[in-house]
């Protein structure tokens, strides 16, 4: 039932103007600061920009949870509305780094708080491919699903599926929209730098690289000022990539990841437990603080 209703919820709202949404979204990341929902985010904060002072931390988690939360209200404009009011809302930037004469691209992307209005726009725009993990509740995961791909033509592939569907998709041409800065354990990863803390980092990217001879093409989506919709910008295409040294090329992606979450601190996803995974296993757990952070 609780479901049911935060669904009716979001397709009442999504009639709204984004200034409405965004005002909303303000109202609901003030609130939630000041609860527990907040904690993963201040401890990756607290760790992440030491140089912070704990007031700053927090004014910084406020604007985090106002855009995550906005975010959240606009999934109704993904689900219900035209593909004309989605276009109007989410703009391309550089578009011309995309021009990879027919290689096909893995797009490169960190967990903005836009990643939803990025994933609809570009499936939109590119015929594409996505990997992800189901949701738990199905009745989201339907709605979910239904959005990514009633926009344009989108093949969804479960990761619990493996690699064999993903390369073939990408060989048979369609692009891939990669978002690779989780902690997915330390199973096919490695630990590299990301704001100076190792970090269990999977080495897809450079491998599928290598074997469907695609092209990297990073770019981020970034929610505008004064609720003004939101800017998908391209870069350019990574040259020298995969470099053959799996370290570097992991390097190379945590810090392109790192330098857009620096950027934009506001709109970058620290809600995921980033930092769950330790070289060491004896270490402490490190979302487990025993002081108060604030």
């Amino acid at each position: 039932m609780g479901t049911r209703l935060g669904l009716a919820a979001l397709w009442l709202l999504h009639f709204l103007p984004l200034r409405a949404l965004g005002a909303l979204g303000r109202i609901l990341g003030a609130v939630a600061v000041q609860t527990r929902f907040a904690r993963t985010t201040l401890i990756n904060l607290h760790a992440c920009f030491p140089e912070l002072s704990a007031p700053e931390r927090k004014r910084l988690a406020r604007r985090y949870l106002s855009a995550l939360l906005r975010s959240v209200l606009e999934l109704g404009i993904l689900w219900w509305s035209s593909r004309a009011r989605i276009e109007r809302l989410v703009r391309f930037k550089n578009l011309e780094h995309t021009e990879t004469s027919g290689r096909p691209i893995i797009f490169l992307t960190p967990h903005l708080v836009g990643l939803e209005m990025q994933g609809a726009r570009m499936g939109m725009a590119f015929r594409g491919v996505g990997f992800f993990t189901p949701y738990k509740n199905p009745l989201v995961d339907q709605h979910v699903r239904a959005a990514r791909n009633r926009l344009g033509d989108v093949v969804m592939l479960e990761r619990k599926k493996g690699l064999r569907p993903l390369i073939r998709a990408i060989r048979d041409g369609r692009n891939l929209y990669f978002l690779p800065d989780m902690d997915f354990g330390d199973r096919d990863s490695i630990f590299a730098p990301f704001f100076g803390i190792p970090a269990a980092t999977v080495t897809t990217l450079p491998w599928l690289a290598a074997r469907t001879g695609a092209v990297v093409v990073p770019c981020v989506c970034r929610q505008l000022p004064k609720d003004q919709g939101y800017e998908v910008e391209f870069f350019p295409a990574w040259k020298d990539f995969p470099s053959g040294d799996v370290n570097a090329d992991v390097q190379r992606m945590n810090a392109f990841i790192e330098a857009q979450a620096r950027s934009t601190p506001e709109q970058y996803f620290w809600s995921h437990k980033r930092f769950r995974t330790r070289p060491d296993a004896s270490e402490p757990n490190f979302y487990r603080w025993p002081q108060p952070l604030d």
